[in-house]
C-alpha cells in the first residue's frame, strides 16, 4: 500500500465553510480504515499554498534532497551539542555522510537496492546522528531509530521485528546493545558512536564508528533505485503503537519525509532565516526532532542547537542565552517549566521568536503565560509517526489559542462519527488525513495497516478532535489508547504483557492518568492470583511488581502512575480489554 497520489488532493483558498469534494470511493466496506470513505463531505482542504509534485519531493531521495547545496557552505556549523561541546560543520556531514555509506555498502554488506536491508541506530542526541541517517538512505537501506533508554528485551525486540543486520550503538549503551544483539540471530556488526570520535576500549570485535568515516569507496549519491521510485522506496521506519496494539514499524518513504519537509517550509519560509537556528532538546529518534528538528535544520543549512545529555533546564536557558537561537521546538513539559521555574527570569531569552508545540496537546494557560513571560509566540503542530510526523501546522500569522492549525499543504482532513459519517464544524469526532507524508504501511503487519489505512490513503489517527469555521482543529482527547509521557509513546498492551509473566498477576488492565509534569502517567490495574501470599501485604505486593517493572522497561515506561488492585477486569464478549471503562471510572474518582 502506497502513500495517496498529490494528484488526488486539493489545495484552495479556504472560505467560511470547509472545501466538499466530490466522492471518493464507491467501493464497498471491507474492514475499519474504510470507514474513512464512508462520506464524500465536509472534507477540509489545506489554506496553505500547495508543493510541487513534479519539483522535489516525488522525484528526489531524502539524502540528495537534503545535502543538495552543503557544499554552498561548506564552513557554517551545523550542530552544537551542550551536553558534550562537540560540534560538526556542514563540510563534515558532508565527507561524513559519504564515507559511512561507503563502508556500510562495501564492508558490511547493506548493498542491497530493494530496499530490505535495515540499520538500526541506538543513541542520544550525537552530532553524528544526521550524517548516519543520510548514509543509510544513500545505501537504499531503511533506518530503525530507537530509544536509547530501552533495556536489553525492548531493543531485541526492535531488531529481530526489523531484521536490521547493522546496529549502531553509543558507547554508554554497549551492554545493552551487546545483549540484545546476542539474542538475536540479524544482526552482523556492531559498530560504537564514541563521545566525540575519541578513542575507547572497546569489546573485542566491535569498531568504531569514526573508523569507517574515510571510506576509500565513499559516495554521495543515492542508489540508482531509490531514483526511480522514491514515493514507494521505504527509508525511516520508527516503530509506534498507531492506534493500539504493540509497537509496529512505520514504513515511511523518500517521498513521505521530502514532502514533510517542505510542507514545513510552506508554512516556516516566511518567517525562517537560515542563519537564526534552531535550539531542539527533542530526541532524534522521535520522528518530531528527526525530521521537524534535525532534517529540516540540514536541509535549511541552518544550525542546530540540542543535548546529548539528559534534559536539563539550566544548560537549556544558558544556551539560548549563548547562542541566540530564534526559534525552539519543545514539548508541552517543558514548556511548562518555562511557565513555572524561577530560574527563566536570571536568563536571556530575547532571541527567541516563537517556540513551536508538539508530541502531546498544550494547555492554553501554560501558553499565554509564556508568551507573556519570555515575549515570544508559542504555536502548536500536530502529527503521528504515520504521517512523517507533520499532519497539522499553526501559522506565524494567525495563530488561534488551543488549535493545532489548518491541516498542511496538499493535505486533506475529515472529522468522523463511528458509522464513518464525515461531520461539519464544531462536532467531535475521530480525525482522518490524506496526504503525501501518509505512511506506506506497518512493516510485515498488513492487518493492522488495513485497521487504519484505506485503499486510498486516508489515514485514521485514533485522536479525537473537532475543526471551527476557519478549518483550525483542535485535539480534545484520544480513541487510541496509547499512553504519552513527555511525549514519549507507551503502549498499554506491551505493558500488560510484560506484567502477565509476573508470579503474582493473574490478569492485568494499564490505562493512562494525568499528570501536570509529564501529561499523562501508565496505571496498571492488576488481579492477583487466587491464594498467593502476595495478597496478604499489598502494599508490598505493589512496590515489589513496581521494581520488577521498573527493572525491564525505559524510565518512561514504569508504573508512576499507581497501581491499584481490582477482583476483575472489564472485558467485551471477545475477550478484549475495555479500558474506556475504567478510564471513565478513573475520571469520576478524581472528580470527586
Amino acid at each position: 500500500m502506497t502513500a495517496a497520489k498529490p494528484s488526488h488532493l486539493g489545495c484552495r483558498n479556504r472560505t467560511n465553510t470547509p472545501t466538499t469534494f466530490r466522492s471518493i470511493s464507491s467501493t464497498p466496506v471491507r474492514h475499519d480504515g474504510e470507514l474513512a470513505e464512508r462520506c464524500d463531505r465536509n472534507i477540509v482542504s489545506s489554506p496553505f499554498e500547495p508543493i510541487d509534485p513534479e519539483s522535489s519531493w516525488g522525484q528526489k531521495p531524502l539524502p540528495d534532497f537534503v545535502m543538495e547545496k552543503w557544499k554552498e557552505h561548506p564552513d557554517d556549523l551545523a550542530i552544537f551539542d551542550g551536553s558534550t561541546g562537540a560540534s560538526r560543520t556542514f563540510s563534515d556531514h558532508y565527507q561524513d555522510a559519504a564515507g559511512i555509506a561507503g563502508s556500510l555498502r562495501h564492508e558490511m554488506g547493506i548493498d542491497d537496492e530493494s530496499g530490505r536491508s535495515c540499520v538500526c541506530l541506538f543513541a542520544p542526541n550525537h552530532v553524528d546522528y544526521l550524517p548516519v541517517t543520510l548514509a543509510v538512505g544513500l545505501c537504499g537501506a531503511k533506518l530503525t531509530p530507537v530509544n536509547p533508554l530501552y533495556k536489553a528485551n525492548e531493543l531485541q525486540i526492535v531488531l529481530d521485528k526489523s531484521q536490521s543486520s547493522v546496529l549502531i550503538a553509543h558507547e554508554s549503551k554497549i551492554a545493552v546493545a551487546l545483549e540484545a544483539a546476542s539474542n538475536v540471530q540479524c544482526v552482523k556488526h556492531v559498530l560504537v558512536m564514541t563521545q566525540d570520535g575519541e578513542e575507547v576500549s572497546l569489546p573485542g570485535g566491535l569498531e568504531r564508528l569514526e573508523s569507517i568515516k574515510r571510506h576509500p569507496h565513499s559516495f554521495d549519491t543515492t542508489a540508482d533505485a531509490v531514483h526511480s521510485a522514491a514515493t514507494t522506496y521505504p527509508y525511516l521506519m520508527p516503530y509506534s503503537s498507531g492506534t493500539t496494539g504493540l509497537p509496529k514499524g512505520v514504513c515511511l518513504s523518500h517521498a513521505n519525509l521530502t514532502a514533510n519537509l517542505l510542507q514545513i517550509e510552506v508554512v516556516e519560509k516566511s518567517r525562517w532565516k537560515r542563519t537564526d537556528g534552531l535550539f531542539s532538546p527533542l530526541p532524534f529518534f522521535h520522528i518530531y526532532g528527526m525530521t521537524a528538528s534535525m532534517m529540516y535544520c540540514g536541509w535549511k543549512r541552518s544550525p542546530i542547537y540540542t543535548m546529548s545529555g539528559k534534559f536539563d533546564l539550566e544548560l537549556m536557558l544558558e544556551m539560548i542565552q549563548d547562542h541566540r537561537p530564534a526559534t525552539a521546538h519543545l514539548v508541552p513539559p517543558i514548556i511548562l517549566a518555562l511557565a513555572k521555574s524561577p530560574l527563566v527570569d536570571q536568563y536571556d531569552l530575547s532571541s527567541l521568536q516563537t517556540i513551536m508545540s508538539g508530541a502531546s496537546p498544550l494547555g492554553a494557560d501554560t501558553d499565554r503565560t509564556v508568551q507573556n513571560r519570555i515575549g515570544c509566540q508559542v504555536k502548536q503542530a500536530w502529527g503521528m509517526s504515520e504521517l512523517s510526523p507533520i499532519g497539522t501546522f499553526s501559522p506565524s500569522s494567525n495563530i488561534k489559542e488551543g488549535s493545532v492549525g489548518p491541516v498542511v499543504s496538499n493535505t486533506l482532513g475529515k472529522i468522523i462519527d463511528g458509522n464513518g459519517k464525515s461531520l461539519g464544524p464544531n462536532q467531535d469526532g475521530e480525525l482522518i488525513i490524506k496526504g503525501p507524508q501518509v505512511m506506506m504501511e506497518y512493516h510485515n503487519e498488513p492487518e493492522k495497516t488495513n485497521e487504519c489505512l484505506s485503499s486510498s490513503g486516508w489515514l485514521r489517527t485514533g485522536d479525537l478532535a473537532y475543526y471551527d469555521e476557519d478549518g483550525y482543529f483542535y485535539i480534545t482527547d484520544r480513541i487510541k489508547e496509547l499512553i504519552k509521557v513527555r511525549g514519549y509513546q507507551v503502549a498499554p498492551a506491551e505493558l500488560e504483557e510484560m506484567l502477565l509473566s509476573h508470579n503474582d498477576v493473574n490478569d492485568v488492565a494499564v490505562i493512562q492518568i494525568p499528570d501536570e509534569r509529564s501529561g499523562e502517567l501508565p496505571l496498571a490495574y492488576i488481579v492477583l492470583k487466587d491464594g498467593c501470599d502476595a495478597k496478604d501485604d499489598p502494599e508490598t505486593t505493589k512496590s515489589n511488581i513496581y521494581e520488577w517493572v521498573k527493572e525491564r522497561v525505559a524510565p518512561y515506561k514504569r508504573i508512576d502512575g499507581g497501581i491499584i488492585f481490582v477482583d476483575s477486569i472489564p472485558k467485551s464478549a471477545s475477550g478484549k480489554i475495555l479500558r474506556r471503562i475504567l478510564r471513565d471510572e478513573l475520571a469520576e474518582q478524581m472528580k470527586a
